[in-house]
């Protein structure tokens, strides 16, 4: 247990002091804590062969990521081509304002993720305009995409048709609607605090432009795009395949298609100009800056930094899911718990530390979610509630850890780091929060009839 300890935080010191304290970045700090867990495991018995393949297994999980990855890469530069983005941008600046933009940004991104399922398609489509909205506006990069992030994982964590909450609810034997319905009583009044308080500070805003300023990006999109109504066809395509339930990357893949195909009528795009956005991004030549740095981005290119973090991440979760250090750990604070609250704040912790471990937010509610379904048994509280509490620590807490997987992303696309706009990131501050004082309150809190001490993970799913 001492050494498993010591494995973990030596390993994440290592990570934090290289990626944020010292600011070098992620790349190299991750692979010397994968470097530093592997000596620790070689010392605990383990052979290079094992965590070597302990290794490849974790990254062999992540190449669907990669896929993902890449195909967001693409279809955000044939959507720019497209003027999918330029459209949402310039109905953005119509429809809201300085004082009801943070509200309105957290909203749409909820909604759009409520139907598609996926955050990272949330934010890279109409979060990547929302940002222009909010420079626009004047609004601090940091909170932009903080209002952008938890309107994207508000969406991730309840929608029906999104990976995490079906992963949620399988790993811990519950009805999916049953799972959407007791996380309801979590992210309900999350929202309505957070849309409180983005409210306040969008009518405290008063760093705002002159109207002729928003005015300026308005003649400045009209004069260069057509912005015709057909752009919104390859989003309309997306939020359809994803509510029929179609697998990510094929929708992805056939978003990306129809994107191609509006390109040609809408900006007279050729095969050539299509192929180098898919490969290069989408260069903007409005000659106007914020414009131009808001449409600049985009291809299969932009994602090769993300994609090595990627690795880098994985490799590290590899080694320490091999060795079993994670495990030890986890199975010590289950043994530990004795009261309701304290059970509730043992599975976030033990969500926080796999997702900081791993950077992976599949492993941060599969790992936990089976360590503490016995736990939840016996204390005679319904399965259901632990389902909703994974979520609480492994979703909304994926884009706060600065070297996950969604934290790379964000900042591969939006261009803003995790320690920049995980502060506002209200949502997924507050889950927790709520979590934590339903458990010591017993507010739902749903319970079976009698506790069930000898109950075990394997008659949990017989049932």
């Amino acid at each position: 247990m001492a050494l498993a300890l010591f494995t973990v935080f030596t390993s994440l010191a290592v990570v934090l002091v290289g990626g944020i304290v010292l600011d070098v970045g992620f790349l190299v700090p991750l692979l010397v804590a994968a470097t530093v867990a592997s000596i620790f495991g070689l010392a605990m018995g383990f052979r290079w062969s094992e965590i070597q393949e302990g290794i490849l297994r974790t990254v062999s999980q992540g190449l669907v990521a990669v896929m993902i990855l890449l195909l967001v890469g693409i279809l955000i530069g044939v959507w720019i081509l497209g003027e999918t983005v330029p459209l949402m941008l310039a109905w953005g600046l119509e429809l809201l304002s300085p004082t009801t933009f943070l509200v309105g940004a957290f909203t749409l991104c909820a909604l759009f993720s409520l139907a598609t399922g996926t955050s990272f398609g949330t934010i890279g489509s109409a979060g990547l305009a929302l940002l222009g909205v909010g420079q626009a506006m004047d609004y601090p990069l940091g909170l932009t995409v903080g209002a952008i992030v938890g309107g994207a994982y508000l969406g991730d964590k309840a929608s029906p048709v999104s990976d995490t909450t079906n992963t949620a609810a399988a790993i811990t034997g519950v009805d999916l609607f049953r799972h959407i319905s007791s996380l309801l009583y979590v992210t309900v009044p999350a929202a309505v605090v957070t849309l409180v308080i983005y409210g306040f500070m969008g009518a405290a805003h008063r760093g705002g432009p002159a109207p002729e300023q928003v005015g300026v990006v308005q003649d400045v999109l009209e004069q260069n795009f057509t912005l015709s109504p057909l752009s919104l066809l390859p989003p309309a395509i997306l939020i359809a395949l994803a509510v029929r339930r179609v697998p990510a990357i094929p929708t992805l893949a056939i978003s990306i298609l129809v994107g191609a195909l509006v390109a040609l009528p809408v900006r007279g795009a050729g095969g050539t100009e299509i192929l180098q956005v898919a490969t290069a991004g989408y260069t903007s030549e409005t000659g106007n800056e914020l414009v131009d740095n808001l449409l600049s981005r985009g291809g299969i290119e932009s994602m090769l930094e993300t994609i090595g973090l990627l690795i880098c991440a994985l490799t590290l979760g590899g080694v320490l899911e091999r060795t079993g250090t994670l495990r030890v750990i986890i199975g010590a604070v289950t043994r530990r718990v004795r009261r309701t609250g304290t059970l509730i704040i043992s599975v976030l912790v033990s969500c926080y530390v796999m997702l900081a471990g791993t950077g992976n937010t599949f492993v941060s509610i599969i790992v936990p979610g089976r360590a503490f379904l016995p736990s939840f048994a016996a204390h005679g509280i319904q399965a259901r509630v632990l389902s909703r509490t994974l979520e609480d620590g492994g979703t909304v807490a994926s884009p706060l850890i600065p070297w996950s997987l969604a934290a790379f992303f964000i900042a591969g696309i939006l261009e803003v780091p995790a320690t920049t706009y995980a502060p506002y990131v209200f949502f997924g501050l507050l889950c927790p929060l709520f979590s934590i004082l339903f458990g010591f309150t017993g507010f739902a809190i749903f319970r079976d009839r009698q506790p069930s001490p000898d109950t075990t993970v394997e008659t949990l799913v017989e049932r």
